[in-house]
């Protein structure tokens, strides 16, 4: 279906919209703060403040009742081994066991808190909540709630068994919500600022209640996410154990807790950042902040990569989804199981810092790093062994005492202690890390006659620090390899190293003339990104998995560059859209970039939908919730009964 021009600067999708609609959608893409055009989705119906099935884009504000009162509503669908021949006569014993596990109804909860520590892992909200709302929100934790949430068995066209579960972030979402609603409001009438509909009162990005409203609606979308797992493991097990027997295939991306993530901090287990909020490296080098939490005890298979002659092995569940290159750079993405020896994963790597240049001074004090000495308690001195080295004292130029030449070797004094015993803080300016780098890599570093460039050193933990300060500029990196090597000693020692990518350096990096001409004669060398599959293999071997849960671009960066994948609406967030960051406000709408999965709900009793996205630039990459409705719910209570019900179901 082709959008159609409704009213100016709103396309809509639906084929069967009331005027009441369109009218609303206006008044909001009348607003001087919504850049482009607003988009309606197919199911598209009058809302509380604004459209329920529209995607607002804005710039420098949002409009908390775009986003709604029930912040994070959204799907999840859960596969079985389960077939329709497994299913008995008659599932009647199904609805006692789910009610009294999963309540449901406007204020129901649970009696007692039943996942105390999943609450506890989503951090706090930004507004302070009241000793009553922090326990409504623990005792409503893995509760349905009321509207059009609901539980759901069915079955897909395989006949395999489904269950599929619409929930938000209950009442403490609804109150976060009516409170930066009623703040905007508030700071309309103190600028004399009036609208069309007052319920479009808007926060202005930059002031404190803007930030303040964004934070609790992360914190509602993780709430949100987090029940709906809780609810998604009751109603499991309730279908099982009325089956009497079945299992879960994941549909959320998981892995095994050793298996490492890159972060702002560095690489760390994915199992020791459970729990937690952490900044992730995501698709096109940006850093995102993302919750990281547990999923259960899950059997896992292992797949094993390769990348210029270098074998790594990954535990994750059978259906994680892994992002793939094609030969043609075409991204789409395969399930863990799905994978085929040859397959190319796709990769990220942090942005390199623009215009990068090398701080002299701190290249030299990179060199004494690698190639000096401590001479006292609080001096050092840069030794220089043969022309190679040599080359490097005019970065000594007015540094410490002048050169002076010994048997075999020129030394310079005077310079600092530090300047050998400590790294560089990793927040220096990027010239200083760059040049520290440099200066450390003409010491201790060689390229090889095709061009690349290798780092080395006794300690490992050097080489980890390098990784880390070239992950802040946006230097790629390769792993760090290790091997024996007679050095002083009759024992063998340790080498360690690791390759620098090229791709990210320039001919003034190398301060050795060899090296720069080595480097530079390399040009036409390939150099390999990403890792290829080897194999995958059932390992039959059960334990805890763990996964982000990342908003907008779903994915997120495993040690060594590699890029995985991980449905929230009712949210906004920060998208880069037709060269422009904006706010996407999406209210009854999903994100559907290329390749985005999601679950679109049918009325009750039809059929439900497992989608891929397909990432139409003029819906700002969105699709539609659900099935939308024909009369508003006072209308229905007007014109249907319960008979009435019953015969269509």
């Amino acid at each position: 279906m082709t959008a159609r021009q409704v009213a100016p600067r709103l396309l809509s999708w639906a084929s069967d919209v009331e005027q009441a609609t369109v009218d609303q959608a206006a008044r909001t893409a009348r607003l001087p703060f919504v850049e482009g055009h607003v988009a309606l989705m197919p199911d598209a119906h009058v809302g509380l403040g604004s459209t329920v099935g529209s995607v607002v884009p804005t710039r420098g504000a949002v409009i908390p009742s775009c986003v709604g009162v029930d912040i994070g509503c959204g799907m999840v669908a859960s596969e079985t081994t389960l077939t329709a021949s497994d299913l008995p006569d008659d599932l009647g014993a199904l609805m006692p066991l789910v009610a009294a596990r999963v309540p449901a109804g406007v204020g129901q909860a649970h009696a007692e808190p039943v996942a105390q520590e999943q609450l506890a892992a989503l951090g706090r909200p930004a507004t302070e909540l009241s000793g009553r709302q922090a326990r409504t929100a623990a005792t409503q934790f893995g509760s349905l709630g009321s509207g059009n949430h609901f539980v759901e068995v069915c079955l897909d066209e395989r006949d395999r068994v489904w269950t599929v579960l619409h929930s938000g972030s209950r009442g403490i979402g609804n109150q976060l919500a009516q409170r930066a609603i009623a703040e905007a409001k508030g700071l309309m009438k103190q600028r004399f600022i009036e609208l069309e509909d007052p319920d479009l009162a808007y926060l202005v990005q930059g002031e404190e209640s803007f930030a303040r409203y964004v934070a609790d609606m992360l914190w509602a979308q993780r709430y949100a996410f987090g029940s709906r797992a809780v609810m998604g493991e009751r109603v499991l097990a309730s279908l099982f154990e009325v089956v009497g027997h079945g299992e879960h295939v994941r549909t959320i991306n998981c892995f095994a807790g050793e298996t490492e993530v890159i972060t702002r901090h560095g690489t760390r287990p994915i199992e020791a950042l459970a729990g937690g909020v952490h900044e992730l490296l995501t698709a096109g080098g940006a850093w995102v902040k993302a919750p990281v939490q547990a999923f259960g005890r899950q059997e896992v298979t292992e797949l094993v990569l390769s990348r210029s002659g270098v074998t790594k092995t990954i535990r994750a569940t059978a259906d994680h989804r892994w992002l793939l290159r094609s030969r043609r750079d075409i991204e789409h993405e395969r399930t863990t199981s799905e994978l085929r020896a040859g397959d190319r994963l796709q990769f990220s790597f942090p942005k390199r810092v623009d215009a990068l240049t090398v701080d002299l001074t701190a290249a030299a004090r990179g060199f004494v790093f690698g190639d000096g000495s401590v001479t006292s308690a609080n001096r050092s001195c840069a030794n220089f062994c043969g022309g190679k080295d040599e080359q490097l004292l005019p970065l000594f130029q007015g540094l410490g005492r002048p050169a002076r030449r010994y048997e075999g070797l020129v030394r310079v004094n005077g310079l600092p202690r530090v300047w050998k015993t400590e790294r560089p803080a990793l927040d220096s300016a990027p010239e200083v890390l760059y040049g520290w780098l440099a200066g450390y890599f003409a010491a201790d570093g060689d390229v090889d006659k095709t061009g690349r460039p290798t780092l080395s050193s006794s300690r490992l933990q050097d080489l980890q620090f390098v990784r880390l300060l070239c992950q802040t500029i946006g230097v790629g990196t390769f792993g760090i390899r290790s091997r024996l090597r007679k050095g002083y000693g009759e024992e063998p020692s340790a080498l360690h190293l690791v390759g620098l990518m090229r791709g990210d350096l320039d001919e003034t990096f190398f301060l050795v003339a060899a090296h720069r001409e080595r480097f530079r004669l390399g040009a036409s060398a390939a150099e390999r990104r990403g890792w290829n599959v080897v194999s995958t293999r059932p390992t039959g071997e059960t334990t805890e998995v763990y996964c982000a849960v990342v908003d907008g671009t779903h994915s997120f960066t495993l040690a060594d560059n590699i890029l995985t994948r991980n449905c929230h609406h009712n949210f906004t967030q920060l998208e880069h859209h037709g060269g422009k960051d904006l706010w996407i406000t999406r209210k009854g709408a999903i994100k559907a970039a290329a390749g985005d999965e999601g679950v679109i709900p049918g009325s009750m009793g039809t059929r439900s939908y497992i989608v891929s996205g397909k990432g139409n630039p003029s819906s700002y990459t969105s699709c539609s919730h659900g099935a939308g409705r024909r009369m508003s719910r006072t209308a229905a209570r007007k014109t249907l009964t319960v008979d009435s019900l019953r015969a269509s179901m």
